[in-house]
């Protein structure tokens, strides 16, 4: 429920635990530490996956070409709608309701908690299993079995992806900071390695030879890179309310996305084609490094799970500020644990691939546009945490921003429903011809933007009962510097 800000207890009592703006001399996280933070955000298995994804069918021109594209054009758009966050330092989802409305903000809210329950488990389940096939490897003994009990499954899923990452923020979000300053460093000197180790192991000329199958096509490609990294979207303001600055905060963000997602999706890609498996266990382990293997799927793990399950903490605390920020942590950590042991996210990429794509292109494509384009990056920020301010619309809602998600949904639907693998998108998709060239999250992205600047931002002021209220001149507080 929305609240005045005087309601919230204060952001100093309680560092990074509430939901009121942190004060700009209190963040300490300048660029080379967002940098670290959000690089360590994409040392992941499933960013090794994602070369895999789409190796065989494009060969080692492709992985590279689209891997370096596809991230780097994905990691923009969240890297830009995090800047909210920073300049403010406010939390996404208090950000969001400048744009839907004070309740319209929490579709994303019960979006993200949802999407990360599962995600949280699936990811702590390819840590057990990814752990636990590295150290059969190494010792040829224990038990290996993927059941909850004593065994090296449970350890490196339930220890690694939930326990140890609920604890951290328990303690305190700053624990994450503090870990990645000196992890994430030798996460991407291991991965170096194992990229040097793929071409003396295996040789480039075995590689290369590898012909694409051509299963899927170039945009396909370009469209997993993206929507995997627009999966972003809804965890940047959570994090980027810690920055100094927001050049600090973008540029942090930006590049240690894009350099660490285009580094390990090619290992992941060049890998695959050199063993014929995408599983970064068995190819790891192959090459002879299944210790660094070991280091990396369990800080990564870590670094990961504690990242979403900070995210989805703070977004459940928008919705109910008063809640308890240590049994809010409970409260989101516990629903994950049967995804721990119940289906793997090789079986799942796809699905979460459309999810992403469907849902989040055109709600962040929408919020881009209000920032940067209508409100030219100034916001009433008391008026976010109060009821009937100039972000309340109509009833809570910006009927015009829901009504462009919609349309958005709809469009990404048509344009991507036949590339997945869910029966009613495939039979609503109709647009693999315009899809096989311009791919759908982008295209989502500019589209909605733009009808939300011409159409959707009109129909939300022209529904709200105070318009003149929704329109007036922003005075807003002392927000971050650029620099």
């Amino acid at each position: 429920m929305a609240t005045d800000i005087a309601a919230v207890e204060p952001a100093s009592a309680t560092y990074g635990e509430d939901v009121l703006p942190l004060p700009i001399g209190d963040r300490y996280a300048g660029g080379l530490l967002m940098y670290w933070l959000w690089a360590g955000g994409n040392v992941l298995l499933t960013t090794f996956l994602l070369g895999g994804y789409y190796a065989a069918a494009l060969g080692v021109a492709g992985v590279i070409v689209v891997s370096l594209v596809g991230n780097v054009l994905g990691t923009l758009f969240p890297s830009m709608t995090g800047l909210r966050s920073a300049r403010y330092g406010i939390d996404e989802y208090i950000g969001m309701r400048s744009t839907f409305g004070t309740f319209g903000a929490y579709i994303g809210v019960v979006l993200l908690i949802t999407i990360n329950f599962g995600w949280i488990g699936i990811l702590a389940n390819i840590a057990g299993t990814s752990g636990s096939s590295a150290v059969h490897v190494i010792t040829r003994s224990g038990d290996f079995s993927a059941t909850f009990a004593p065994n090296w499954f449970t350890l490196f899923g339930l220890g690694a992806g939930i326990l140890i990452p609920a604890l951290m923020l328990y303690v305190s979000p700053k624990t994450v900071f503090t870990l990645v300053k000196w992890a994430v460093p030798l996460l991407i000197i291991f991965a170096v390695v194992l990229l040097v180790r793929i071409f003396t192991d295996f040789g480039w000329s075995k590689i290369a030879a590898v012909h694409p199958n051509h299963s899927v096509s170039f945009a396909y490609g370009i469209e997993a890179a993206v929507a995997y990294n627009i999966s972003w979207f809804p965890y940047m303001g959570s994090w980027n309310r810690f920055a100094k600055s927001v050049k600090g905060a973008f540029w942090g963000a930006w590049l240690g996305l894009a350099s660490v997602g285009v580094l390990y999706a090619i290992i992941g890609g060049l890998a695959t084609l050199a063993t014929g498996s995408a599983d970064p266990s068995v190819w790891a382990t192959k090459s002879g490094l299944g210790v660094p293997a070991l280091f990396i799927i369990i800080f990564s793990t870590i670094i990961n799970n504690a990242m979403l399950l900070y995210a989805s903490v703070m977004a459940l605390k928008v919705m109910i500020p008063k809640l308890n920020y240590h049994l809010a942590v409970a409260i989101i950590a516990i629903p994950s644990l049967p995804f721990l042991y119940v289906g793997t996210l090789n079986t799942k990429f796809n699905d979460l691939l459309t999810v992403v794509g469907a849902l989040l292109a055109p709600y962040w494509g929408i919020a881009l546009a209000d920032y940067f384009l209508i409100r030219k990056q100034n916001l009433v920020v008391p008026d976010l945490y109060r009821r009937g301010g100039r972000y309340w619309f109509t009833g809570g809602f910006n009927l015009g921003a829901v009504l462009v998600w919609i349309v958005g949904v709809i469009l990404w639907v048509y344009l991507a429903g036949w590339s997945t693998y869910i029966p009613l998108a495939q039979k609503l998709g109709q647009g693999e011809g315009i899809y096989n060239y311009i791919s759908a999250s982008v295209p989502v992205i500019l589209i909605c933007a733009a009808l939300y600047y011409f159409v959707g931002y009109r129909i939300g002021i022209a529904a709200s009962r105070e318009p003149e209220a929704a329109s007036a001149e922003p005075i807003s507080p002392t927000p971050a510097g650029a620099d």
